[in-house]
């Protein structure tokens, strides 16, 4: 369930603010104060999952290529 309470919103025009890594409004372009943004230690925390995920979706696009081409052989050996 969605917090309401949580939300914010650019005190220059109001838009909801959807992500807090920007610091700038998406809608108007002001400048979003601090508080609304990712403290230094969740940006650190979020870049390392960042590169966790991007290192398993590489080891998983290594391992269907190889699945893929395993697939292949096979067929092209039962013809």
């Amino acid at each position: 369930m969605i917090s309401h309470a949580m939300s914010r919103h650019c005190p220059k025009c109001n838009g909801v603010v959807y992500s807090r890594r920007h610091k700038f409004c998406g809608f108007c372009g002001a400048r979003l104060p601090a508080e609304f943004l990712f403290s230094e230690e969740e940006r650190a925390a979020l870049a390392k999952e960042d590169a966790e995920a991007g290192r398993q979706r590489k080891a998983r696009k290594a391992k269907d290529e190889t699945d893929e081409e395993e697939r292949r052989k096979g067929d092209s050996s039962a013809a």
